[in-house]
């Protein structure tokens, strides 16, 4: 996939982006949220897998390998702070629309096998309240007069 340059580089404070700049910010975000959720629960699941890559062609037009998703969901990229952080600070960059597409996939994966362990729900309700998208957004709402 990539090195999410874009994530590390919004996390450090760079957040004037170009368009495209703003696509790249999405996709990277995108796989690395939608990667660590197939972890959320300590286990990866094939289906999980499947159901990310169906996203990511789908939303983002990335075709990604079983061993790119499984790696993203371990980047070192956490070590250096939590993915909440990341998202938090780099969504700001996104339009309020990238933003319900991370969040509906997000709800996708962690349901696929039709479960929601207490770990996955937890993982969810922390990306999503970091993602900077207001209930009635997240419920697809068009508010008039919102930013982005």
């Amino acid at each position: 996939m990539s090195t999410f340059s874009f994530v590390k580089n919004i996390f450090g404070g760079d957040q004037s982006l170009s368009p495209e700049q703003q696509t790249k910010l999405f996709e990277e975000l995108l796989f690395l949220t939608l990667s660590r959720a197939s972890r959320s629960d300590l286990d990866i699941s094939t289906v999980e897998v499947t159901k990310i890559q169906q996203i990511l062609k789908s939303s983002a037009d990335i075709d990604a390998s079983e061993q790119e998703i499984r790696t993203a969901g371990m980047s070192e990229l956490y070590e250096v702070a939590p993915l909440e952080k990341y998202v938090a600070k780099a969504s700001k960059g996104l339009t309020v629309e990238q933003r319900k597409t991370i969040v509906h996939a997000l709800y996708e994966v962690i349901g696929v096998d039709g479960k929601f362990s207490h770990t996955e729900a937890d993982f969810f309700n922390t990306i999503a309240s970091a993602i900077n998208l207001k209930p009635i957004e997240m419920m697809g709402a068009q508010v008039d007069g919102a930013e982005h």
